[in-house]
């Protein structure tokens, strides 16, 4: 049998002899893919092509999602069947769909990322269907009849197993598929220290490569000095360093031998004129000279805000006039995204007309995708960005400075992974563009060269671990499992979670066993499971909705009280914060102790819980409840975005997500209270349309209409057009100044009114 680690290289693979479609070969060669990489070789030596189940372990920008084309190509054209692309972030899987719906248009590829209350018949017809592991997960838990046509499952990514939000989902998804479906199974991962392990899981053929296609120099810059250094550095020195660690000790001359070796290794040094007093801005001034772009990773949103600002002082400086008059139209695009531009967009915008951005989650998709635009096209020269946009789109930039390599984690200031870094530094190098990509840390205090160039530049990327074994995971999953009818008694439940990779890894069940046990009596507490371990009617609904069993029983209880008593909106908001999708809830500071405490003994009698007294254990998570829920009061109360900003410290990006959790937690309420006879459908139904548009109870009747949203109806409102018979009775000439020629006319066909003989001026029509 051929050793799944060590594969042999069958070298100089052409497209022209692979085995696709003729169509595909030449398409490939005209885009200058004419033999592929060495990672592409070995997997099709390791019979990529044969339908082999493969783990392909390789550093970011080495060719990987090629490997994934080829396979999905032989497997759909081939094979005639249809191939599944996982992704972490729906981000990427936008990013994925555009790539392969433009490369292989004579194939239906289909994209499912949104409702999670969705069988995907519509996925019947797809070739190639990409989703994330959660929307995977959720059709799943529907039986869906093409599940059964599947011959490929790509999963991108695949190291986020360890990942403690996402690795539990693609693990248990995964684990399902392998029990339920024969399939190839494609695994594209990151450099990590253990990939023989999870092959060994997945019973794969394991390919790994450290290709790049563009050199990557790795550097260390203390003062004004970067120091790179080669790849072979530090490897004799370690081997020896781990051979005496055995003795315990070094003599004198043992010491000067490894320093004389050290010195044989030479690096490079650069010196890097001190224009601006600080390190960043030197490299971009520095990475300017050169016509290059950065991209500078910091620890926090602020951080890369304020990073921005100082890179685009640098920036501004370097731009020709076409650059000012294009950066100028995207920055009037990106201040005018929300209704009402909040400090936030002022201050990206402003960033943006002077060349340089910022990246975090903290802003709406819209602007994210626009800074993303403009960095690609070359007009926006450095982006400062959290850590997400490595995890996310592929943006590579000549130069990455690593500007914070600690960040706060509850205990302190903590170095981030190694595995992490190494993400974020392989966005260093634009193949087809550069020759070589830098990838520089900085080294803010004395010590911390040596301390980087031991954990990062040398250090080896940590194991990746399941994280399965967590109660809220295991009580959603459990229950998934019994109501699909997977699982039918206690024993196949046992008998599925030793086949997961936390099984394979830790070996010893008996701490799992008696959490699976806790969750199936919860579960049967909750009327969720039967004592037989079958699920109820409203246990199959709950899973099928997607929602913590926890969460769904928190809001049975709370909506049967509703039933009985005087409510209010927060009543509703209170109950959908105290949920577990809601975390994680803004803490409470000490100057708003006060108010917050006063705004829940205000709330005490609508609230469809028992408070806590102050002295119990459950009392600040309520207080968090609390503040949760005046966020939300704020923004259906429609308060400037400005005012929540600074008041709960939640950007536009941040609230968007919490009102996007909010929807569907509505949503799967409304679904419960049906199945119970609750009569809270009407409030719960107001109330979502209210968070989705961020809306007084007065614009109801307004927003109901297409393109019309929280400013245009509050413009329509204040001016006396309330309802249909308003919107009717307006002239076109007042409607068009109050939202707009376009808008005015789409309305005016909405309410079955449209005669262009009402206007002033007729020409506005054509």
């Amino acid at each position: 049998m051929r050793d799944k680690r060590f594969p042999t290289l069958n070298l100089n693979v052409e497209t022209k002899n692979l085995n696709i479609p003729e169509d595909l070969k030449e398409k490939y060669i005209e885009k200058g893919i004419t033999e592929l990489n060495p990672p592409q070789e070995k997997a099709v030596d390791a019979g990529l092509m044969d339908g082999s189940d493969m783990i392909v372990a390789s550093p970011t920008a080495s060719g990987k999602t090629f490997i994934a084309e080829l396979a999905m190509v032989n497997q759909v054209k081939n094979e005639g069947g249809k191939a599944i692309y996982i992704v972490p972030l729906k981000a990427l899987a936008s990013e994925k769909y555009e790539d392969f719906s433009e490369r292989y248009q004579e194939l239906d590829v289909m994209m499912s990322v949104g409702d999670r209350d969705d069988s995907g018949d519509y996925l019947e017809t797809a070739d190639i269907v990409i989703v994330t592991s959660e929307k995977l997960d959720s059709m799943l838990r529907h039986n869906p009849s093409w599940i059964h046509e599947i011959n490929l499952v790509v999963t991108d990514e695949i190291h986020l197993l360890t990942s403690p939000n996402r690795g539990p989902t693609l693990e248990v998804t995964l684990t399902r598929l392998r029990d339920l479906l024969e399939f190839q199974m494609l695994g594209l991962s990151a450099t990590i220290s253990n990939s023989s392990e999870l092959a060994d899981w997945l019973d794969a053929e394991l390919v790994e490569s450290d290709y790049r296609p563009v050199e990557l120099k790795e550097g260390i810059m203390e003062g004004n000095e970067i120091e790179f250094f080669p790849e072979d550095y530090g490897n004799e020195s370690s081997n020896k360093t781990n051979n005496d660690e055995s003795s315990g000790f070094k003599t004198g001359k043992e010491i000067v031998k490894d320093e004389e070796e050290k010195e044989d290794v030479e690096t490079e040094e650069v010196f890097i004129e001190d224009k601006h007093g600080r390190p960043t801005s030197n490299l971009v001034e520095d990475t300017l000279e050169i016509d290059k772009q950065a991209i500078i990773f910091c620890s926090s949103r602020k951080g890369a805000e304020k990073s921005s600002d100082r890179c685009a002082e640098v920036t501004e400086h370097g731009l020709s006039r076409e650059e000012r008059q294009e950066l100028e139209e995207y920055s009037e695009r990106i201040l005018n995204v929300l209704g009402s531009p909040t400090s936030q967009c002022k201050r990206l915008a402003k960033n943006v007309a002077d060349g340089a951005a910022y990246h975090h989650a903290g802003l709406v998709n819209r602007q994210r995708s626009l800074v993303e635009e403009a960095f690609r096209e070359g007009l926006i020269k450095t982006v400062s960005a959290t850590p997400t946009l490595a995890a996310g789109i592929n943006l590579p930039a000549y130069r990455v400075i690593m500007r914070d390599l600690k960040r706060y984690t509850g205990g302190g200031m903590d170095w981030i992974p190694v595995l992490e870094f190494e993400q974020m530094t392989g966005r260093a190098g634009r193949p087809k563009y550069d020759d070589e990509g830098q990838a520089i840390s900085l080294a803010k205090n004395p010590g911390m060269k040596d301390e980087i160039l031991e954990r990062y530049v040398l250090g080896e990327a940590e194991h990746i671990q399941s994280k399965l074994a967590v109660e809220p995971v295991l009580r959603m999953h459990t229950l998934s499992l019994v109501a699909s009818s997977f699982c039918t008694d206690f024993e196949d439940l046992m008998d599925f979670y030793e086949k997961t990779f936390y099984a394979y890894q830790f070996g010893d069940m008996e701490e799992v066993e008696k959490k699976i046990s806790s969750v199936v009596e919860d579960l049967i507490e909750y009327g969720f499971l039967d004592e037989d371990v079958s699920a109820t009617k409203t246990g199959k609904r709950v899973s099928e909705l997607y929602i913590d069993p926890d969460s769904a029983n928190l809001m049975i209880e709370s909506m049967e009280k509703a039933s009985e008593k005087t409510t209010r909106p927060v009543s509703f908001l209170f109950m959908l914060s105290r949920t577990t999708e809601m975390k994680p809830r803004p803490r409470v500071k000490d100057k708003e102790w006060g108010e917050i405490q006063q705004a829940l003994s205000d709330a005490e009698e609508y609230v469809l819980e028992t408070v806590p007294n102050e002295w119990e254990p459950e009392y600040e998570q309520f207080m968090e409840c609390m503040k949760n829920s005046m966020l939300m009061q704020g923004w259906i109360s429609e308060v400037e975005e400005e005012r929540l900003m600074d008041k709960y410290g939640v950007a536009p990006g941040g609230i968007r997500a919490k009102m996007s959790n909010a929807d569907w937690l509505i949503y799967s309420s409304k679904e419960l209270a049906r199945m119970k006879d609750f009569d809270v459908e009407k409030d719960l139904e107001k109330l979502r349309i209210r968070l989705q548009h961020g809306i007084k109870e007065e614009l109801l009747n307004l927003v109901q209409y297409d393109q019309i949203g929280r400013v245009r109806a509050r413009k329509l409102h204040n001016h006396g057009i309330r309802d249909q018979e308003a919107i009717r009775e307006a002239k076109f000439e007042k409607l068009k100044k109050l939202i707009g020629s376009a808008t005015a006319r789409k309305l005016k066909k909405q309410v079955g009114q449209e005669n262009i003989f009402d206007r002033e001026n007729i020409t506005d029509y054509f």
